[in-house]
């Protein structure tokens, strides 16, 4: 069901809560484009966790909410988590939503529990990995100009019957707002270091990814305080079949072990 949190006045974020709401919480932060409304992907895993997956500003319904950085979004995240009465939960990202995940464990350092990484953006604030990013590095513009560049490089070529699909229709809403900010905040100071997080990262990138080449997510990964890299040999920067296999070989596997392990700490009976 997709509800709305009032944050800062009057504006809002968008979040779909869905998935066994007994089960164990999994914050979902989606890439550059993505529908809260799309939840096939999680049939199987909203068996056995609550999947609570976020919009984040500009995109679909929540506010085109101007951020100052990073941390200013997981700040805003941990009084939805407070207002939800979570304790404890998971986080999963994917691509540029692995910034913002992170961004919400560092302000919720103590209720967050693991962090599941797929194809992820990297750590852009780092000279290191700065130095292997492939594109041209913007810093100094305008939100508005940031808009421009989304709506060039990731929407122009579609078609307006295209365009109507919700993953897109979301990702475009408040003229790219979502995308224009995100590469705004990418290379600013994010408020924080990787150094800083306490939760598990399970991190997995392609040796193939045509998007971020994996050199950058192995410096990513060094940075962190506990994170198990996963570097395929095989595969592309998103595809259904890798995600899918991320999530059933990593997240659930994982899952599953700690309701084995700890099985008073969950609500749902341990099949």
């Amino acid at each position: 069901m997709i509800k709305k949190f009032r944050f800062n006045g009057e504006n809002v974020l968008a979040y779909n809560d869905f998935g066994n709401s007994d089960g164990f919480p999994i914050l979902v932060q989606h890439g550059t484009m993505a529908s809260i409304k799309d939840t096939g992907f999680f049939d199987n895993l909203g068996k056995i966790a609550r999947i609570i997956f976020i919009a984040r500003p500009g995109y679909g319904e929540s506010s085109p909410y101007v951020l100052q950085n990073l941390l200013e979004y997981g700040e805003i995240i941990a009084k939805l988590v407070k207002e939800l009465g979570i304790d404890k939960f998971d986080i999963l990202a994917s691509s540029a939503g692995a910034l913002y995940g992170y961004a919400i464990a560092k302000a919720c350092s103590e209720k967050t529990r693991n962090i599941y990484v797929y194809s992820g953006t990297p750590a852009l604030y780092d000279s290191e990995v700065q130095k292997n990013w492939p594109f041209p590095i913007a810093r100094e513009m305008s939100i508005e100009d940031f808009q421009k560049i989304a709506f060039e490089v990731f929407f122009s070529h579609f078609t307006e019957q295209e365009k109507e699909q919700d993953f897109i229709k979301d990702s475009m809403a408040n003229n790219c707002f979502g995308e224009g900010q995100n590469l705004r905040l990418r290379f600013k100071d994010w408020g924080f270091t990787l150094s800083e997080i306490k939760a598990k990262v399970y991190m997995q990138h392609s040796k193939k990814d045509e998007v971020l080449p994996y050199i950058m997510a192995e410096r990513t990964a060094k940075l962190l305080c506990d994170c198990e890299f996963e570097l395929l040999e095989d595969g592309s920067h998103f595809s259904t079949d890798g995600y899918e296999s991320f999530l059933q070989n990593t997240v659930m596997k994982t899952l599953y072990q700690d309701m084995y392990a700890n099985p008073e700490s969950y609500a749902i009976p341990v099949a």
